[in-house]
């Protein structure tokens, strides 16, 4: 009997406690929209009325409290309230939010101080559990951190307490993105390893949150490339074994794949090319990741063979250039690397190269190459018992590749030497280079520049270091060679650079005239001077010729009386303007100095070419008028580095309807999670994100059972009510990686998310097979997309 009594008061109290809460969280949502309706108000009015409402509230609370015993739906306790009420305050994450918080704990304050019964309040209702949720705000929001210490009694210790317990339990826990969360939220990044922070980070694919941390601490930038760094030229067998510990931990959560042989390189390579760059951090690839040099260098060593030996499509002093610089830049194991790969071919060219290599001078780590050497068997053989033809035959070698370092050109070079036309003035000085930004200023208007240049290479230079080699002009009948190698050296003045950079691209009387100029402006804009105060988006002045004979091509391709669509400058030149262009020097090596005659004047005549070109094209299209509008087309080509990937997205983009059935059944069926139990696609029930309408409408055409909302608000809507709902009834939410799907993740763990990333760069099957891969769905031959208006 006593039991039962027990029990049923036990209800009883649930009950009433169910009530209060409920009540509590209605008053709280009513407050809420009082609060927004005030975000109406004149900005200079907003302050005094919330203030002014915050203090109505809290001595509403306030009687309320008293009234406990009288009503039991009326038990309000205030310190509880003000907790509740800042989940209600609306836009709370956004700037006009955070104010209104301020103000209404500051107003909270004012009514403590002016009913004068705080210790009253803090005695009857502070409990340890609302200080302890108090604290827990303080953590996660620093910014009104101070105030709610002074209103729940909270010491600073005390937070930085629960603070260290939460972070470490979150690390204990796996939890690795929360606890960055909160450690970068505290500045408290210095205080943790690259190992116990980053490292579980990379293992989980949090690659957003590895930038984050990688921003805010230099050592963590060095620490991650040195990390994979260590796993350059190593067996799949090595990185598996490498990673077994932490697998056994539990940590590694994705493919391993993308560690191993060359997808670390291109992973490594896209770093820096990428976010090293973006970023701005403080990487170099000698400096930083000596392995991944080496590779690259080995590897451009082994491509320099190949077309020298093999493909016999470079040139002996165009070798000879690339492999001397590559080496003299070179650590003694890749210099053993190549030596050993050219002997180990057996063939006797090769071996003559290697003894070639083994006699010159000048190398750095020659004393030590000549050791190891020594104890390759075949060298050794062949040290002990020379073969005097072959020993003849390096020193003849010898002798051809030192008459053919030539000292720097004196002669005046023309483009058409034969009849001295067009000559070429090289500028490698400051006085030089001003009187080309002199020549600039004054030219009529109207005038067309012919534009090219060429690059260092890529595996000699640093990723943040300039990758001009030189630049080369042609108007008023000269070609002009800006030799940015010596002006580097000659440490120009940056604005003197500035100043030929404006005089250039700046200039509205001129037309710079390139071809496939974005890969120009790349290289441009890794100039120091110029990245620094400069943006692509910035030249309005380039037109891409590249891109004029694209659009003519798409339009008719008979505009241009091809015989086959192309857009390759050769080939263009030779069939509208009948000049054969030798493209012998294009694989030259561009860094080295003094630079040949053949590289001048094929670097000279570029610039030329694509001048003449692009007036060959203007002419021809011009016949073509009224039907065609050459302004626009001229318009349409300029260079607008942001526009044209965009526009080729679009243009690629295929919708499934426009794809027949087998083609879709072709590429889905081999995506999916094989761990999970099969289902039919018709038996998902999904709500679409906004950012995601696409996906979702290609989802329904499959036979998904999907909600498109029609606005942000409904969206949200939708999720609150699924927020009611047992697990088991809610539907896949389908949205993109942001703050807004953690934040949503981290208040609601039980919702079901799908995530897909990249969204705008990707095409709509692709999406598709991102949601597939979440899955372990049955999609049959025999299937059909739904003949439905999505």
């Amino acid at each position: 009997m006593t039991n039962q009594i027990s029990n049923e008061i036990s209800s009883n109290e649930n009950d009433v406690n169910k009530v209060s809460k409920d009540t509590k969280f209605t008053i709280a949502e009513e407050r809420g929209k009082i609060l927004k309706n005030l975000q109406k108000c004149e900005e200079s009015e907003r302050e005094v009325k919330v203030r002014e409402a915050a203090f109505e509230f809290f001595n509403e609370d306030n009687q309320k409290s008293k009234m406990k015993q009288e009503d039991p739906q009326d038990d309000v306790n205030v310190y509880e309230m003000i907790l509740i009420m800042l989940q209600y305050i609306p836009g709370r994450k956004k700037p006009t939010g955070r104010e209104f918080i301020q103000w209404f704990l500051d107003g909270f304050v004012m009514c403590l101080e002016e009913n004068n019964n705080e210790e009253e309040l803090k005695k009857e209702q502070l409990t340890e559990y609302l200080k302890g949720k108090a604290i827990r705000t303080c953590i996660g929001d620093l910014q009104i951190s101070d105030i709610m210490q002074r209103i729940f009694y909270v010491q600073k210790e005390e937070i930085i307490a629960k603070r260290d317990e939460t972070i470490k339990e979150m690390m204990e826990t796996h939890q690795f993105k929360e606890a960055a969360d909160l450690i970068m939220k505290h500045g408290l990044v210095d205080n943790f390893t690259f190992d116990e922070l980053v490292l579980p980070l990379i293992l989980c694919d949090k690659g957003q949150i590895v930038d984050e941390l990688l921003k805010l601490k230099q050592q963590f930038q060095k620490d991650y490339i040195r990390f994979f760094d260590h796993l350059i030229g190593e067996t799949d067998e090595y990185v598996d074994s490498f990673f077994d510990p932490y697998k056994e931990k539990g940590l590694v959560k994705i493919n391993l794949n993308r560690y191993h042989g060359k997808s670390l390189t291109t992973f490594i390579t896209k770093f820096f090319n990428e976010r090293v760059k973006t970023f701005k951090f403080d990487l170099e690839e000698r400096r930083d990741a000596p392995r991944y040099e080496g590779f690259m260098k080995g590897k451009a060593l082994k491509y320099f063979c190949m077309q020298r030996f093999e493909e016999r499509a470079m040139a002996d002093e165009v070798y000879f250039e690339h492999v001397k610089n590559t080496l003299m830049q070179s650590s003694s194991e890749v210099i053993r690397y190549y030596l050993t790969l050219l002997w180990d071919t057996g063939f006797r060219e090769r071996r003559i190269e290697v003894l070639f290599w083994m006699d010159v001078v000048w190398m750095e780590y020659l004393d030590t190459v000549k050791t190891a050497m020594k104890y390759h068997e075949g060298i050794q053989k062949l040290l002990q018992n020379p073969d005097p033809t072959m020993m003849q035959d390096v020193q003849r070698v010898i002798q051809m590749r030192t008459k053919s370092g030539e000292e720097e050109l004196t002669e005046h070079l023309y483009v058409f030497e034969e009849h001295q036309k067009h000559p070429i003035t090289i500028v490698k000085n400051e006085e030089q280079l001003e009187n080309l930004c002199s020549e600039l200023d004054t030219v009529e208007e109207g005038v067309f520049i012919g534009y090219d240049s060429e690059f260092k290479p890529f595996h000699l230079v640093d990723t943040l270091k300039s990758r001009m080699a030189i630049m080369q002009l042609f108007f008023n009948k000269r070609a002009f060679l800006i030799d940015w190698v010596e002006l580097e050296n000659n440490s120009v003045d940056d604005k003197l650079v500035k100043k030929f950079f404006e005089s250039l691209f700046m200039s509205k009387k001129l037309k710079v005239i390139g071809f496939d100029i974005k890969n120009d402006m790349e290289a441009l804009f890794t100039v120091r001077a110029i990245k620094d105060d400069y943006k692509p988006e910035d030249i309005k002045n380039a037109i891409c010729v590249k891109r004029f004979a694209d659009i003519l091509n798409d339009l008719n391709p008979k505009i241009l009386n091809m015989e086959k669509r192309t857009s390759k400058m050769a080939v263009l030149v030779e069939n509208l303007i009948g000049w054969k262009m030798d493209k012998s020097e294009q694989c030259g090596n561009w860094q080295a100095r003094p630079l040949r005659k053949n590289q001048i004047v094929y670097a000279a005549l570029d610039a030329v070419a694509v001048v003449e070109l692009f007036l060959k094209m203007l002419e021809i299209t011009k016949q073509f008028e009224p039907v065609l509008d050459v302004e626009k087309l001229l318009k349409d080509s300029h260079m607008v580095m942001t526009n044209v990937k965009k526009e080729k997205l679009k243009k690629e983009a295929k919708l499934l309807t426009s794809m027949p059935w087998s083609e879709i059944y072709e590429i889905l069926h081999t995506h999916r999670d094989q761990t999970k139990p099969p289902q039919r696609i018709s038996e998902l029930k999904i709500l679409s994100d906004t950012m995601v309408l696409g996906a979702g409408k290609n989802l329904r055409l499959l036979g998904a059972d999907v909600i498109l909302p029609r606005d942000v608000n409904s969206f949200t809507g939708h999720i609150n009510e699924m927020k009611l709902l047992d697990p088991s009834e809610q539907r896949y939410i389908l949205t993109v990686p942001s703050k807004n799907s953690d934040l949503l993740m981290k208040e609601h763990p039980d919702l079901k998310m799908i995530l897909l990333p990249n969204v705008y760069s990707k095409q709509p099957m692709d999406l598709i097979c991102d949601f597939f891969d979440n899955f372990n769905l049955d999609i049959r031959p025999d299937d059909q997309l739904l003949q439905i208006d999505v």
